[in-house]
This record gives structure tokens, sequence and C-alpha cells, in this order.
């Protein structure tokens, strides 16, 4: 999502500016930034703090922040850090020319969080001339109880078909090949909408635009995985037969507490008929260790989910408490930090081992 926000704001800015790798030539100078995790958060601090000096040197820099970091804490952060001049959340980058302007005309920190973006056409400051990002989608409805994306980026709002396929066939014109569909939960497209459209109508749509060779998309929730998906993966050429599917853990019981809307044997069916359907998927996933109250034997399942579903790769993480997420209020106790540890790494070592027998290296 934000290397896909990180090319918007840089395309909106495309006509007063242009991009350099170097902090000290900038003359705005844009952190967009990731809340899903503490260890984020905290990296954004610290850049903040290596910035200071190259402020305090060249005081005429605007500092920018992005992102939901940028949404959640809003005129708190602006207040808290006065080296920043502009903050603004993921649905308010079409107005960050204009909180320029302000600020370059009053001096006055500009700070805009709304929630009220649409899905307007934009420039993009693409980073590849093949491959494109296509929003479908903002926001988020799960409400996973670990989970500040429904906080930071609102709630889910789909982009209307008609503006989709327009994008996609004009990238297709300028000669892009690959296109990777992006929302929280790709799978739950077309709720809110007044035309009657689903996630796998689009999907063909998309797969009949000329010049489009393959079809990528993120993120799939399980619950919301339909047969009708699996089928279009199955039957429309150009999508890739992969998919990233986070299952987050094996014990029925962390699922429940995690709100996740799906048992562990529900997940295992969906990943058996895929297979099934789709010769070849390659499937990734998302895992978090150490959620209150995760014993042994929560954490066995997991390992037991691992073996049984047999990754192409995970993206591990230990749990990070978001603050207002209902995981923060569960009375189940903390895990010892040393065993999530141990478990980060037993689960770790378990991933590479599989990878190497899939690959055979």
């Amino acid at each position: 999502m934000n290397k896909h926000d990180s090319e918007w704001i840089a395309g909106v800015l495309s006509d007063t500016h242009e991009v350099t790798e170097e902090h000290s030539q900038a003359d705005l100078l844009v952190i967009n930034t990731c809340a899903v995790r503490d260890k984020a958060e905290q990296k954004f601090s610290s850049l903040l703090g290596r910035l200071r000096p190259l402020k305090k040197q060249n005081q005429k820099m605007i500092i920018g922040v992005a992102g939901c970091v940028a949404q959640e804490h809003g005129e708190a952060l602006a207040k808290k850090e006065p080296m920043v001049d502009m903050v603004f959340g993921p649905r308010t980058i079409s107005k960050v020319p204009e909180m320029l302007l302000r600020f370059e005309q009053t001096g006055k920190t500009q700070v805009d969080v709304s929630d009220h973006g649409g899905f307007d056409d934009y420039p993009m400051a693409r980073q590849s001339s093949v491959s494109a990002w296509v929003s479908i989608m903002q926001g988020c409805d799960n409400f996973c109880s670990y989970c500040i994306v429904p906080y930071a980026r609102g709630r889910e709002r789909s982009r209307p078909a008609d503006s989709i396929v327009s994008e996609v066939s004009r990238l297709a014109a300028e000669g892009f090949v690959e296109i990777t569909l992006l929302g929280q939960n790709v799978n739950s497209y077309g709720k809110g909408l007044p035309e009657e459209t689903d996630f796998p109508r689009l999907l063909a749509r998309i797969n009949a635009i000329e010049g489009i060779r393959r079809i990528r998309f993120v993120t799939s929730h399980p619950k919301d995985l339909s047969r009708g998906l699996v089928d279009a993966m199955a039957d429309l050429e150009k999508v890739c037969p992969s998919l990233h599917l986070p299952l987050q853990s094996g014990s029925g019981r962390i699922l429940k507490l995690m709100n996740r809307g799906y048992t562990a044997e529900e997940y295992f069916e969906k990943v058996d008929l895929l297979r099934s359907r789709v010769p070849g998927m390659a499937l990734t996933s998302d895992i978090i260790v150490g959620f209150p109250g995760e014993t042994e034997e929560d954490f066995q399942m997991t390992v037991d989910a691992l073996e049984r579903v047999r990754y192409d790769n995970i993206f591990l993480f230990k749990y990070s408490p978001r603050p207002g997420t209902a995981a923060t209020k569960l009375t189940d106790p903390e895990v010892d930090k040393v065993a999530v540890g141990e478990r980060f790494t037993q689960l770790m070592e378990n991933q590479n081992a599989i990878g190497r027998q899939i690959y055979e290296v």
C-alpha cells in the first residue's frame, strides 16, 4: 500500500517538484509511515531524530509526514514534532499541493487527516515502466483484534469498476503488462457500490484488456475467499497462480481471540480447493507469534499448520500491541518475551526448511 501511496505523492507533486535521492538536496521531504506494528513507529521516530540536524542546517526544508502514523496521530503529531510542517493521511494525498501552497504562504503547519478522499483520477510517478499498482479499494471493515488498519485507513470503500478498468486500459496503452490490484481485503471488493459487481467479475473485465499479460492482487482475507474467486483464478489465463492468504495462527482459539472469522479447518479446506483447481499455486502467509494467551499447545498448532500447508514463503511477526485495538483489552496473560523469541526462531527455521524442500536448494 505504501509503495502505491508514495508513487501517488510523487505524482501529485510532479508539476512542481522532481525526486532526489539525497535528503540534503531536498526542498520537500515526505516520510510515508506505517503503524501496523510498534517497530514501524519506532523507526519513524528514529528517522525524525536523524533528520533534526538536517532541518537545523536548512530551515527552508519542508518536512511532511504521510501514511498511517499521520492518520493515527494527526494534530497531536504536529504539536509533538515542531520540525514537521505537513501531516496528511492516505485519503488526503490529492490535497498535498494545496496544503504545500498554504504552508508556503502562511508558514503555519498544515494538517489534513480527514476521511473524505475519493478515487479521483490522479497522476502517478510510477517506478516501473512494465508493472503498476492499481488501487481498487480503501480501508477495512474486519477489525481483527490486533490490527490498527481500520482506525488508520478508515472503513472499507470500493472504487467503481469502470474507473479501475479505465485506469488499467490506459496503463496497457502506455505499455504496462503487469497489474497488481491493491486493497486491504480485495475479496470483499464491490460492497457498497451501486452496480452489481464483485472481485471475480472485476478480474474477468481486467483479464479481457488487450496488452495486459499478468494480473496479481493483494491482500486476500481467508473468510471472504469464495469459490467464485478460486474459479476465476483457475479460468482466467492472465491471473497469476499466486496468493497471499494470511493464516495468522493455526490455533482455533487464538483465531477467535484475533476475530479472524474462520477456523483453521476452514482455512485448510480453502487451501485444498485452491490447490486442486489452480495447478502450481504458490501460497504465502502472515503469521503472528506471541498473541496474548498463546500457549505452547496453541503454538504447536501453528507449527503443524505450517507443515500442513507448506507455504512458499511466510511473513513472520511477533505480536505488537497497537493502541485502541481490542487485543490490548484482553485479560489473557502476555507471552514471555523469551518464549516469543524462541517460537519466532523455530517457525522461521521450519519455514526455511520447507522452502528448501520446495525449491530443492
